[in-house]
C-alpha cells in the first residue's frame, strides 16, 4: 500500500523542514533515549548532526550561484541581512530604552535581541527553494551570515559586549566560495550537486529538532510563545526593503524565524558580562521556544502571502482579457 508521504508533506508549507523538525522534537521529549545509543543512529539523527549536514547543503547552495548572477544574489542576501537587523535590533533596543533590562511582558532585551536579529537559515533556504527563484536561493550565502549570534552582539556592542567572531563569519562562507567555484568551472557538476540539495533539507532538519524538547515551551511559559511569533513578523522589514529596491518582496518575509543556535547566545553573552546570568537563564528557555513557534508560523505567513499575491495576479491577468 502506497502512502503519499512526499505529497503530503508538498502540501505542508515549508513541510519538507518543519516536520521533520517537529519530529525531532517530539522524539527528544519523549524518547531521548534513542539518540544517544551510538554508530549511525546518533551520527545521523543526534543533535550535533546538524551542522555537518547543513555544511554540506550550504556547499551545495553555492555550487548553485552562477557568477553571472551572483551580484543579484548578494544585493538580496544584504537587503535581506539589512531589514530583518533594522527590525530585530530596533525592537530589541527600544524594549531596553524604555523598559530597562527586565524588559516587557517578560521578555528581556536580551532574549528579544538573541531571537530577532537572526533568522533560521535553513528554513529560508527551504521556502527560498519552494517560492523563490535561484537568486533567492544564492541569497542564503550571504544571509547565512544570521545564523550565529554575530548580529546579536553586533546589537549589543553599545554596552560593551560584543566581540566580533571574524574567523566564524569566513568558516560559514568558505563551503559556499569553494561550491560556488566548482559548480561554475563546470555546470555539469552544477547540475549533479543541484540535484542533491533538496534531499538533504530534512536531515539536518531532524537533528535540528532534536536538539529541543516541548519541555522548553512549558518552561518559556506564555513571553516564549510571543517571542516566537513576534519574531515570525520580523521579516516584514526584508519585505518592505525588497519592495523599495524594486525586487520580489516576499521571499523577504522567510526570514521571520529565530536560528536554533540562537539558543546559545544568551548563555555567550552572560559569559562576557556576568551581571546578565539571572536573565540569561530564562532568555535561553525563552529563545528555544520561539525557534519552534517561529519555524511553524513562519512558513504558513509565507504560503499565505505566496498565494494572495499569486490570486492577485491571476485576478489581473483575467480582467486584462475581459477588457
Amino acid at each position: 500500500m502506497q502512502i503519499p508521504i512526499k505529497k503530503t508533506l508538498d502540501r505542508i508549507p515549508g513541510g519538507m523542514m518543519v516536520v521533520p523538525l517537529f519530529l525531532g522534537v517530539l522524539v527528544n521529549t519523549f524518547f531521548p533515549e534513542v539518540l544517544k545509543i551510538g554508530g549511525f543512529t546518533t551520527a545521523l539523527f543526534g543533535p550535533k548532526a546538524s551542522s555537518t549536514i547543513l555544511a554540506c547543503f550550504m556547499f551545495l547552495i553555492g555550487s548553485q550561484i552562477n557568477f553571472k548572477l551572483a551580484p543579484k544574489a548578494l544585493k538580496k542576501g544584504a537587503i535581506l541581512i539589512t531589514g530583518k537587523f533594522i527590525v530585530g535590533a530596533g525592537i530589541g533596543i527600544l524594549v531596553g530604552k524604555i523598559f530597562g533590562p527586565s524588559g516587557v511582558l517578560g521578555l528581556s532585551p536580551l532574549a528579544i535581541l538573541a531571537a530577532l536579529t537572526n533568522c533560521n537559515g535553513g528554513l529560508y533556504a527551504s521556502l527560498a527553494s519552494q517560492y523563490g527563484d535561484e537568486t533567492d536561493v544564492g541569497a542564503y550565502a550571504l544571509l547565512s551570515l544570521k545564523d550565529g549570534p554575530f548580529f546579536t552582539l553586533v546589537a549589543l556592542g553599545a554596552s560593551g559586549l560584543a566581540q566580533i567572531p571574524i574567523m566564524s563569519l569566513v568558516a560559514v562562507m568558505i563551503p559556499i566560495v569553494i561550491g560556488m567555484i566548482l559548480g561554475n568551472l563546470d555546470s555539469d557538476m552544477r547540475a549533479f550537486l543541484g540535484s542533491s540539495k533538496l534531499l538533504l533539507i530534512p536531515f539536518f532538519s531532524f537533528p535540528l529538532g532534536t536538539g529541543m524538547n516541548l519541555e522548553t515551551i512549558i518552561t518559556a511559559g506564555g513571553p516564549g510563545i510571543l517571542l516566537g511569533v513576534i519574531a515570525s513578523l520580523t521579516g516584514i522589514g526584508a519585505y518592505m526593503l525588497l519592495k523599495l529596491f524594486k525586487e520580489e518582496p516576499i521571499i523577504g518575509l522567510a526570514t521571520g524565524s529565530t536560528a536554533g543556535n540562537a539558543v546559545a547566545t544568551p548563555a555567550a553573552v552572560a559569559a562576557i558580562d556576568p551581571t546578565v546570568v539571572t536573565i540569561a537563564t530564562v532568555a535561553t528557555a525563552q529563545v528555544a521556544a520561539a525557534c519552534v513557534v517561529s519555524a511553524i508560523v513562519c512558513p504558513f505567513i509565507v504560503s499565505y502571502v505566496f498565494k494572495l499575491a499569486k490570486n492577485k495576479q491571476m485576478k489581473k491577468i483575467n480582467d486584462g482579457l475581459a477588457s
